[in-house]
């Protein structure tokens, strides 16, 4: 049961780092007079933003899954 929390773990930092970065490139691409600047706020900004945003679902989902399972099979042998 560690070993699945450690990989949630993980990838909510993974999750978080990119949402960061994302917002980061947000940040520096507002004080860039250019229409370039656009582009790359729109397009490098929030795709990290939105790649970090399904990553924090998917870590959820996949977390639930997985602890629910276990849940499962623990209810199994106590019961067998």
């Amino acid at each position: 049961m560690e070993i699945q929390g450690i990989g949630i773990g993980r990838r909510l930092r993974q999750a978080g780092f990119l949402i960061a970065l994302g917002l980061l490139v947000e940040l520096l691409t507002l004080a860039w007079n250019s229409p370039i600047a656009f582009l790359v706020f729109l397009g490098l900004g929030g795709l990290l933003i939105f790649a970090g945003i399904l990553i924090y679902l998917w870590s959820l989902v996949s977390g639930e899954q997985s602890s629910s399972a276990s849940m499962r099979s623990m209810s199994g042998n106590a019961s067998g």
